[in-house]
């Protein structure tokens, strides 16, 4: 069934007007009519199952009807990835949100070659994955920063997880209650910023196995990691 994220307010009752590129979706690409179901979430108020009530020229309404999924909380997972290539990267922006992330934070580094990010597209490409994967939220896609500054707005109660060529291998880094994954560039962390992180009181290094492992690679293995170990502690 058609899901769609809405900034709307969700309840028995309301009347939800889609934007332009939903509108677009549901009438030319899957050619909904007056009486379609679709599911609709706002990360605040569960699932709910709404029918198209008006279709015109000039106006596309959706009746919302009845809750079908409350909303639950995801375990505070940030992803700290440096900015790689376009198509890696969306792939990192999809498959994290997938996975359970709640927050992406860009980051540019010492060794970053691409320091272009799309922040409006990014948020998209997440909307969407949130839709196709049944998750009741959209994880928050934030402008890139630098290392440096990264670091100023680490909270005290949140574990960073260094993601190096060495460190630990015990599963129990990858399920601290709040988790912030670092993930490196192509090029690898410059032996100033290792140094940085090990000065940081709540980190951890960590390493995912014997081989190196390219950038997008290492983001979605530490997040399939966690949310492994996250379902299998419930």
């Amino acid at each position: 069934m058609i899901r769609l994220f809405v900034e709307s307010r969700l309840y028995a009752g309301a009347a939800v007007v889609p934007d332009e590129k939903q509108i677009h979706y549901l009438k030319n690409v899957m050619r909904c009519d007056v009486g379609e179901q679709v599911l609709l979430f706002n990360g605040q108020d569960g699932e709910w199952a709404a029918v198209v009530s008006q279709l015109d020229k000039k106006r596309f309404m959706l009746a919302v009807g009845y809750r079908t999924r409350a909303q639950t909380a995801l375990p505070v997972t940030v992803l700290c990835p440096a900015l790689i290539k376009k198509e890696p990267m969306d792939l990192v922006l999809q498959k994290a949100t997938e996975l359970g992330v709640t927050r992406i934070q860009p980051l540019i580094t010492r060794h970053t070659v691409v320091r272009q990010f799309n922040l409006e597209r990014a948020r998209l490409i997440v909307r969407e994955a949130a839709e196709q994967c049944e998750r009741l939220c959209v994880p928050r896609v934030d402008a890139p920063i630098t290392t440096d500054d990264f670091l100023k707005t680490v909270a005290s109660d949140e574990t960073l997880i260094f993601l190096t060529e060495r460190g630990q291998t015990n599963g129990s880094c990858f399920t601290p209650e709040k988790a912030c994954f670092v993930i490196g560039p192509e090029g690898g962390w410059t032996p100033d910023e290792i140094k940085r992180f090990a000065a940081v009181k709540n980190g951890v290094f960590c390493h995912l196995g014997q081989t190196i492992l390219r950038a997008e690679t290492a983001a979605l293995a530490a997040l399939a990691c966690r949310a492994f170990l996250l379902t299998d502690k419930k």
